[in-house]
């Protein structure tokens, strides 16, 4: 069994035992605490073989957790450690008592598993005589063995000990403490003036005493009473000897420096019972989002960058002459996407109308149907049938496009693709929003915050803002205003940095967008926390019942910094009901599972890649015959369909495949035969390539 095995089960176990769904927590600490409110149980790591001692210490801390006031510690924070000791060891005795009541199935483990402690002397008792402790460690070992071991008590004693089988309350426990703790104080102050009346010599009258005796018998008087004092009781500030007076002095202690607790509960805070080597855990609760700081609406995009390209194009003609040729372009790829956007049309509703076929099914109607009359004396079915059609569901789409300075390779043929499905879903009336992320403004006012950004939560990217580019409540208007935008700004990175002139002409150039709007990093994680509220809020909007969550992208998210208040390396996200680890590359997976699960929705993925070498990257840890074979689908689809990645179905495409239908266009009535050849061929070839990618996406959310 593995270690996060068996941490699982035994976070499971306390669950159970709580007999709530508690959370279940473990860290580097060194005892186990209870969140009241939160209803979190934080429990150490405990790196201990035998399972019983494991269950023991889980049932213990448990008790504890349900049991003990959790403000207790926190009130006596001014009491001595001497009461804070005996506290402890008659509280273990008052909730051990409780959870061994409540389930006495861990009976059995209290007693095996204290005996496997004993055995490794945890508790440091062996060779030596267990009536020789103080009477606090004796009480202790008397019940955590669960009363078996050969330990007595003497009359006086034996009072608490009835007491102690009577604790009902915390405020019990905390009286006869103090009641035990006045009694051990009183023992050992009589004790001490017993050893020096017995060994104090008494001159006779008129005997002179030898003053060197009488210090070196007394020397010999401070050394005994030390050697009981160390026997019976844990020496944290050793007394002066040559403070100490015959009838005791007054200190911390027991009329002296010496203080009385029970050594042989620090068992419970041994290294031994603890995994030391596993690291701190950050605990993190996503972020609150607030969508009115986050989403930036789409009449903002389209006014603030026409007003950019406007000025920019009175001061500079080639800009002007830039613009115009962009949007020329723009109108050519708009015709020329027709034919692509009614072959989506047309294999969604196929696929739509095949499956309501196959889930068609006929019923008798109870009405008898007189063409049917005739057979009556030997057919039983005589009655009307109809056929039932489950409802449809409302379907509803999302996109998010990665808007990062990554993307400037291949953001042209991204933004086509996605053009191409925005006029698609658009067309078959399909409710949906698209959104871009940025992340590129560093002057946002710290009022505006996207995210919250308190102890426990993630420490998230605040510049992250969502472009809305387009929705289904645009109008015709706005989709064109804003599809042409946004194939202007994809102009001006398709030149890979350089001179940004995709016309081939010094006087022609395609002017950058406004700054807010510029190629940023990745805030992908951050994208997908703010979707679990964006989904929540689009589906109660448009009565929507099935979902896609659309990402393209062209790599992995930002790592995140960490969690607020915490230095822990390890995180652990609380995803619904339950926390779950993530580290650097399992975040984005992790948030895909959730949104998936709590949603009810599909996840599809672009990830755009320049060769297989790249894919190849992001798949290294598979064995060598299916990266091979991914290879070969690869280079003869342009694309592969990964199930494996957190997404229902993750495409990597070929950045340089274009989702178009045909070249044919650029022929004329002067064209060659062998030219038309050859473009009817290229174009062919070009077309079925990209119906390879749209029949596989139309598969996938119909």
């Amino acid at each position: 069994m593995t270690q996060n095995t068996m941490q699982s089960q035994k976070s499971n176990l306390a669950k159970l035992l709580a007999t709530e769904n508690i959370q279940v927590l473990q860290n580097q600490v060194k005892t186990a605490s209870f969140d009241v409110k939160d209803r979190v149980l934080t429990i150490p790591f405990f790196q201990h073989n035998d399972n019983n001692v494991i269950d023991m210490l889980i049932a213990h801390e448990v008790s504890h957790a349900l049991h003990t006031p959790s403000k207790s510690w926190v009130d006596m924070k001014d009491r001595s450690d001497e009461f804070r000791s005996f506290v402890n060891v008659l509280e273990d005795t008052r909730i051990d008592k409780l959870i061994q009541k409540k389930y006495p199935g861990v009976v059995q483990n209290y007693l095996k598993g204290f005996d496997s402690l004993l055995k490794e002397n945890f508790f440091g008792t062996k060779d030596r005589n267990l009536n020789d402790y103080s009477l606090i460690d004796r009480i202790n070992l008397w019940y955590k063995s669960s009363k078996t071991l050969p330990i007595t008590f003497k009359p006086k004693e034996k009072v608490f000990i009835n007491a102690i089988e009577k604790l009902k309350t915390f405020k019990d426990v905390l009286k006869l403490a103090e009641d035990i703790l006045g009694y051990c104080k009183e023992e050992l102050k009589n004790a001490k003036q017993e050893t020096v009346e017995i060994y104090t010599p008494v001159a006779e009258e008129g005997e002179k005493t030898d003053l060197n005796t009488e210090q070196s018998e007394s020397k010999d008087v401070n050394d005994k009473l030390d050697a009981w004092v160390n026997k019976n009781t844990e020496v944290k500030d050793k007394p002066e000897k040559d403070k100490l007076t015959k009838t005791g002095q007054t200190g911390n202690g027991a009329n002296g420096t010496t203080k009385l607790t029970a050594v042989t509960n620090e068992v419970f805070t041994d290294p031994k019972l603890f995994d030391l080597k596993k690291s701190s855990r950050a605990y993190a609760k996503l972020n609150q989002v607030y969508l009115k700081n986050l989403i930036i609406p789409t009449a903002k995009f389209i006014s603030d960058n026409q007003k950019k390209y406007l000025e920019t194009g009175k001061k500079f003609p080639t800009y002007k002459l830039g613009l115009q040729e962009c949007e020329k372009k723009f109108t050519q790829f708009k015709n020329k996407s027709i034919p692509v956007v009614n072959y989506l049309v047309k294999e969604f509703e196929m696929r739509k109308n095949a499956r309501l076929h196959a889930r068609a099914s006929n019923d008798k109607t109870g009405v008898i149907d007189p063409l049917k009359l005739h057979s009556y004396k030997f057919a039983e079915d005589i009655f009307k049938r109809i056929t039932v059609v489950p409802n449809e569901k409302n379907h509803g789409m999302i996109f998010l496009l990665d808007w990062s300075g990554s993307m400037s390779n291949h953001l042209m043929p991204t933004v086509e693709q996605l053009l191409n499905l925005v006029w698609f879903v658009k067309k078959v009336n399909i409710p949906f929003s698209v959104y871009a992320f940025v992340n590129n403004n560093n002057d946002i006012d710290p009022k505006m915050k996207p995210f919250s950004s308190n102890n426990g939560e993630l420490m998230v990217d605040q510049t992250t803002r969502l472009i809305q580019l387009f929705t289904h409540k645009l109008t015709k208007t706005q989709m064109l205003m804003s599809a042409k935008t946004l194939y202007t700004m994809a102009a001006y990175y398709a030149d890979n940095y350089t001179r940004h002139n995709i016309f081939n002409s010094p006087s022609c150039e395609v002017p950058s967008p406004h700054g807010d709007y510029q190629l940023s990093s990745t805030p992908l994680d951050e994208s997908l926390i703010a979707m679990d509220k964006i989904i929540t809020m689009f589906k109660n909007q448009n009565k929507v019942d099935k979902t896609v969550l659309v990402c393209l992208t062209d790599g992995g998210a930002n790592s995140l910094n960490g969690v607020v208040g915490s230095l822990g390396k390890e995180i652990h996200i609380k995803l619904g009901k339950n926390y779950v680890e993530c580290n650097r590359w399992a975040i984005t997976k992790e948030l895909l599972t959730y949104l998936k699960k709590k949603h009810n929705i599909k996840t599809v993925g672009f990830y755009l890649v320049n060769n297989f070498k790249r894919l190849q990257h992001r798949i290294w840890h598979r064995p060598v015959n299916q990266i091979d074979k991914i290879k070969s689908i690869f280079n003869k689809e342009k694309v592969f369909a990964d199930r494996e990645s957190g997404y229902d179905v993750y495409y990597y495409v070929k950045s340089d495949l274009k989702v178009e239908s045909s070249d044919l266009d650029k022929l004329t009535v002067d064209s060659k035969k062998s030219e038309i050849k050859r473009m009817f061929a290229k174009s062919m070839k070009g077309r079925l390539i990209s119906r390879v990618l749209l029949q596989k996406f139309i598969k996938e959310v119909a």
